[in-house]
């Protein structure tokens, strides 16, 4: 069976979906008075992220979605499935729009080199996708690329990138977390890349 709970404290606020061994499949909840939701994860969706992408995928899931309570509820008190759902929709979004990017294993600004591996649209449209040696591709969006389409870089291309942001889409046909990326640095209009310099 089913269940679900709230565990409300002073500057807390924790919902549970559970099933009969009260272990959480999936919490949403909320620290402190500025409503910004503090976690809303799925125990399903974390499997899912560490069977895909390793163990950065399930820490980079855990930074967008928070970690989810380890071992069994306790000390909560029953609500409608009903309530939990809309407080599940609202924390969701909450950390879809809000959720930090300061920590977890890369945060904005971090510095990585990359193989350009695909332009799936050509120069000049879109972006271009980027093999950084990681189980997750990074990728380039067009506003962080040369306005003329002949200055951007071939397939094949090595250079340095930093982290932008990480996306996490969890809808069926795009279920893959993403590294946004910019360039470092890009070269004059009509000059080839530069490869990255030792470290």
């Amino acid at each position: 069976m089913t269940y679900w709970f709230r565990r409300a404290d002073v500057g807390s606020d924790q919902w549970f979906e559970t099933g009969d061994d009260l272990i959480a499949v999936r919490q949403a909840g909320f620290e402190g008075t500025d409503g910004l939701a503090s976690v809303a994860a799925s125990r399903s969706e974390l499997g899912w992220a560490l069977d895909q992408f390793e163990p950065l995928g399930a820490q980079l899931y855990e930074v967008r979605y928070g970690v989810l309570l380890d071992g069994p509820v306790h000390g909560a008190e029953p609500v409608s499935e009903a309530d939990f759902e809309a407080t599940w929709q609202r924390a969701r979004h909450s950390r879809n729009t809000t959720a930090a990017e300061a920590g977890g294993p890369l945060p904005r600004g971090t510095r990585l080199t990359g193989t350009v591996s695909e332009l799936p649209w050509g120069p000049g449209r879109t972006g271009l996708f980027v093999d950084l040696g990681l189980p997750i591709i990074g990728f380039v969006d067009l506003g962080q690329l040369p306005l003329d389409p002949d200055d951007w870089p071939d397939v094949g291309t090595v250079a340095d990138f930093e982290v932008a942001t990480v996306r996490f889409s969890l809808e069926p046909s795009r279920s893959a977390p993403q590294i946004r990326l910019r360039p470092t640095a890009t070269p004059p209009p009509g000059r080839p890349w530069r490869r990255p310099g030792p470290r």
